[in-house]
């Protein structure tokens, strides 16, 4: 067929979206209104036109046609919601990430990646114009701010998948790790070693995750009559939780214990004590949370925990696969297990 139109209408050899037009008697940008299903803009019967043209001339080989036949736009939308503008920075969403798009790919599916700030997020591109088949999102900010965000997710009508959430919804299926219990094996190790007086390091912003471990460290520091102080890092990064600890010490003296919320604020801490000659772990244990590549940097080794997180990434991306071929996920809410990792920092 591609050489027949060669001969009659003097191609290459190479089909372009002009060359589907001619065949289907209609102009190129009737074409790209088809193929980017752009609605009210064309007719059925010229629609069809276009698709029988497309099929014909292998123009984008045959998905493109697939994907106009089933309505499918092959792409998996990620909507993160954090109000720190280097979102991508935080370990935790990149292997969210990571693990979310390794499984679009292996499957033909396209990412499309939107970072937004809860200020402004109803203008975000992936709300306003819905360029895929399904949502996973990663959602920070108070339970209020979230639950909107939610609902207007849900609002678009499309499966979506929740990281770290606990929501029971019609259409949703929430993927979260045993943060909780992490947390709580966490505080029991340094209770262990003798530790009653504990700082616990969080970011200024709220993230369910960070919910669920301080609720866990609490729990066992409630339970053994232990001190618990809470303190405020900012956006996780090295000064801004070098400075918070140095501002919670000065207030509240050098504690047994320093947990950090995640890794990156476990190992500033660390920095931070040994600038200031505080011998870890005989004056100060210190653990973190997360265990990734970051924390083999970590002197001493670092007391910490295993996330799921590229697991998680890659079970969103399973779960709505499974939802797009079904009609429904294989479960509503779905715990990962994470794994105690004792090091010398504690």
């Amino acid at each position: 067929m591609v050489s027949d139109f060669n001969r009659k209408f003097g191609g290459t050899g190479t089909i372009t979206l002009k060359d589907v037009a001619r065949l289907a008697g209609v102009t190129p940008m009737t074409v790209s209104n088809v193929l980017n299903q752009r609605s009210g803009q064309v007719s059925e019967e010229t629609r069809a036109k276009v698709v029988a043209a497309v099929e014909l001339l292998g123009y984008r080989p045959h998905s493109v046609a697939r994907r106009l036949r089933s309505g499918r736009r092959n792409a998996i939308g990620m909507l993160v919601l954090d109000d720190v503008p280097a979102f991508l920075s935080d370990p935790f969403t990149n292997q969210v990430i990571a693990g979310l798009s390794n499984v679009a790919a292996d499957n033909g599916y396209t990412l499309v990646l939107q970072g937004v700030r809860y200020a402004n997020f109803e203008n975000a591109p992936l709300l306003s114009q819905i360029e895929a088949d399904g949502v996973c999102a990663l959602l920070s900010g108070t339970a209020q701010q979230r639950q909107s965000l939610t609902q207007r997710l849900l609002s678009l009508g499309m499966p979506l998948v929740l990281v770290q959430e606990h929501l029971v919804a019609p259409g949703v299926c929430t993927i979260r790790q045993d943060d909780r219990g992490g947390a709580r094996e966490i505080a029991r190790h340094v209770l262990s070693r003798g530790a009653r007086r504990i700082m616990m390091l969080l970011p200024a912003e709220e993230w369910p995750a960070m919910n669920e471990r301080e609720s866990g460290v609490r729990e066992v520091c409630a339970g053994a009559g232990a001190q618990l102080i809470l303190v405020r890092c900012g956006d996780e990064g090295l000064g801004d939780t070098e400075t918070a600890l140095a501002a919670a010490v000065a207030a509240h003296g050098v504690p047994d214990a320093v947990i950090g919320g995640n890794d990156r604020m476990a190992m500033a801490a660390l920095l931070w004590l040994s600038a200031h000659a505080i011998a870890v772990p005989e004056t100060v244990g210190v653990t973190g949370f997360n265990a990734f590549d970051l924390s083999a940097y970590s002197k001493p080794a670092l007391t910490t925990v295993r996330s799921a997180a590229y697991q998680m990434g890659l079970r969103a991306g399973e779960e709505l696969l499974t939802n797009f071929r079904t009609g429904a996920f294989s479960a509503p809410d779905i715990v990962l297990p994470v794994e105690f990792v004792a090091a010398a920092s504690s």
